[in-house]
């Protein structure tokens, strides 16, 4: 029987389903070829079935026989290479694995004493691994993270404990067929045809960015620094050289944030791609981005979503001067609650970066055509109340068919979509000029990006040419500028009084007229 366990997380109640068929092992360190050798002797033998890794944890499926299931239960429990067996959780009906990674993230009512904090860590086994911001501590626990967490909670000396979970990322990004035609740049100034070629294309339909370029009078400013939060990124390319500072991968500890040699089908390159848009070079060839003179800080943050891992990330990008950072990617769950620890970095980042004017965040609505907040979808990251989500619209200025939606859309921008024509920007590329297995296409630039991915990287870069234009602009004030000049798009009728689409959000970015207004409220 399922047991499901309702624990508080960032604020509001999620439903946590515990798997009666998954189960989670960490190998002990040093032992991963004994760790293979006793995993591959309990699938050979029928007691067990891979599911894929997160963060660090092998997912392993049980066999429904209760017979059987008890046996691999006792398999598994005699393997000696494995550090720790832990419980998968699920958030909704789609089975995506929440593995908890076995620490909790807690705080205490305020007036409670020292003595009666000791006696609740005492009590329930937890260990201190790390004081954090605010009077939050983080604190380890041998037992389930999540059960315990559902106790803590009652304890009203207890202010916050929530569980670690980690939980697999999913690109924002469409990859359409290679063969499929483009338009180099519409999205950036599209005068309605491409070396002759009107199909798909609308005069118009784009963000205005050559307009904003030549309002400032540049290509923005090299002291604006975009945050790419993502996977691999290539930063010998072409288009990337020379415009990295601070680069951090957070799963190998260590400022290579480059792809690793990864199996055929897997993907480490998003975040080459992403760059591209933003601020991909102007004097490098045939792609150029939004904001060809932004430096990029890039974070890699791998396959999955660990929670206290993306804590550090947003903090990291506070504290080390991001002036914007990019996240074009969301859950692969469909229901995907944030945590106290996340939603509280990502506020600090928000509102304490850049010296207290704040650094805007910005996230992909996704590609599912599903709503980002309803009864069977929730992305908490989106849902965030500070944040900038895009969605995306097309070359002919309609809504892209895939887009997620829903009342968090800030704006949208262009990207990929049915009718429409794709987004051109760079790949990986190895020493003999060719991408592949490690890049989307051979050669330096893939042609065929697209969906919410790219729309989000297309802001990102609009948010650096209007801090090109008015630097002391505070994160609030430019998110109120990016609503305020957004151009409507679709039918009138797609807009409530107020003025917001689902679909569309305020309207589709207009980097010209923000940049505009920014430069008028410098004499305001």
């Amino acid at each position: 029987m399922v047991k499901h366990i309702d624990i508080k997380l960032g604020g509001s109640t999620a439903t946590l389903s515990r798997s009666d068929v998954l189960v989670a092992l960490k190998p002990e360190p040093g032992h991963s070829r004994s760790f293979e050798a006793e995993v591959n002797s309990i699938e050979l033998r029928g007691r067990g079935a891979r599911r894929g890794t997160v963060g660090g944890y092998h997912v392993i499926e049980l066999p429904s026989a209760p017979m059987k299931r008890r046996a691999a239960c006792e398999d598994l429990g005699r393997m000696v290479s494995m550090q720790r067996q832990v419980a998968v959780y699920h958030t909704s009906e789609d089975n995506v694995p929440f593995v908890p990674t076995g620490t909790i993230y807690m705080s205490f009512r305020e007036g409670t004493d020292q003595a009666s904090v000791n006696l609740i860590l005492q009590e329930h086994s937890l260990v201190v691994v790390k004081a954090e911001r605010g009077g939050f501590i983080t604190v380890g626990t041998r037992a389930d993270p999540v059960e315990a967490c559902s106790v803590l909670q009652s304890n009203p000396a207890v202010a916050v404990a929530e569980p670690d979970l980690v939980t697999p990322k999913q690109p924002a990004n469409i990859l359409l067929p290679e063969d499929r035609l483009f338009g180099r740049h519409w999205h950036l100034n599209n005068i309605g045809k491409h070396d002759g070629q009107t199909t798909g294309l609308k005069a118009g339909a784009d963000a205005r960015v050559v307009e904003a370029w030549y309002a400032l009078g540049s290509l923005g400013s090299d002291s604006v620094v975009i945050g790419i939060v993502d996977d691999g990124f290539d930063l010998s390319h072409p288009y990337l050289r020379g415009k990295a500072l601070l680069s951090w991968d957070f799963e190998r500890n260590a400022p290579d944030v480059g792809p690793i040699d990864m199996a055929a089908g897997s993907r480490d390159w998003h975040g080459t791609a992403c760059a591209g848009v933003a601020a991909g070079r102007v004097d490098a060839g045939d792609i150029v981005g939004a904001a060809p003179h932004a430096r990029i800080m890039p974070a890699r943050m791998g396959s999955d979503i660990d929670s206290e891992k993306l804590a550090r990330i947003f903090d990291y990008m506070t504290d080390n001067g991001a002036w914007v950072v990019n996240c074009s990617w969301g859950p692969k769950a469909a229901r995907y609650p944030i945590g106290q620890r996340v939603s509280d970095a990502i506020s600090r980042c928000i509102r304490e970066g850049r010296g207290g004017l704040g650094i805007p965040v910005l996230f992909a609505a996704g590609n599912r055509n599903t709503s980002i907040n309803d009864e069977t979808n929730f992305n908490g990251l989106a849902a965030h109340p500070d944040v900038v989500v895009v969605s995306s619209s097309t070359s002919l200025d309609q809504r892209s068919d895939t887009s997620n939606y829903g009342s968090e859309i800030w704006l949208c921008a262009p990207s990929s979509g049915g009718g429409g024509w794709t987004i051109v920007t760079d790949s990986w590329t190895d020493a003999a000029g060719t991408g592949r297995p490690r890049g989307y296409s051979s050669g330096d630039y893939h042609e065929c990006f697209g969906g919410t991915s790219s729309s989000c990287a297309l802001v990102s870069g609009v948010c650096a040419l209007v801090l090109s234009a008015a630097p002391r602009l505070s994160a609030a004030e430019l998110r109120a500028i990016l609503q305020r000049t957004a151009r409507r798009i679709g039918d009138a009728g797609a807009y409530v009084p107020d003025g917001h689409s689902i679909h569309f959000g305020f309207g589709c970015v207009d980097a010209a007229a923000a940049v505009a207004a920014a430069r008028a409220s410098l004499s305001s």
